[in-house]
């Protein structure tokens, strides 16, 4: 199961300075960047222009949009441009989600919502906190969306990653695993240190 660091934050210094450490522990190939635009949650971030990845390459690049239908395009197109390889968003705040290889679900959304997306999905993201936020608890539910996603792709052959995003501490690591999780996004703060 490949761990990714992931990051939340509105100041760029911050972000040069955990990109760093995480480049310089030699111990991730992939970095999730979140981004928040104030509307779809009350927390904000830059945007996606405002971070220079260049520096930090051969590191791989997720960006996470937690953003509204209005800012979707934009963003995606902002971070596709930027060098995010796997662009994410949140399947609650979109219209079409065929537009995305890559969707977040909220654990408390049911699994109906994403299905008919699954046979092209690269990756499906599970929320198991609040999106919008760090800082938050691992939410214990989240392990049945989880569940539903492992055996959907069991029995259907598809291709898609599982990636548990929010909350998790080491002790979350083998569980999760165990039940067929790819990756899981942890926040860069507290990774780089385990």
């Amino acid at each position: 199961m490949e761990i990714i660091p992931a990051i939340l934050t509105d100041d760029v210094q911050e972000l040069d300075n955990l990109l760093r450490q995480i480049r310089d522990s030699g111990k991730f190939d992939r970095v999730q960047i979140d981004f928040i635009d104030g509307e779809y949650a009350t927390n904000t971030t830059f945007k996606p222009m405002e971070a220079d990845l260049i520096p930090y390459f051969p590191l791989k690049f997720d960006a996470h949009l937690m953003v509204t239908e209005n800012n979707i395009v934009e963003w995606s197109k902002m971070a596709e441009k930027f060098g995010f390889d796997r662009i994410i968003a949140q399947m609650e705040s979109i219209s079409h989600p065929e537009d995305f290889t890559c969707l977040a679900l909220d654990f408390h959304s049911p699994v109906t919502v994403v299905r008919p997306y699954l046979p092209q999905l690269d990756l499906v993201v599970v929320m198991s906190v609040e999106p919008g936020f760090g800082g938050q608890e691992f939410v214990e539910a989240a392990k049945q969306v989880v569940q539903e996603l492992v055996n959907i792709r069991q029995e259907n052959k598809y291709g898609y990653r599982i990636c548990v995003d929010g909350g998790i501490e080491k002790q979350h690591l083998s569980s999760l695993e165990n039940m067929g999780v790819d990756e899981v996004a942890v926040g860069a703060k507290r990774v780089v240190s385990w």
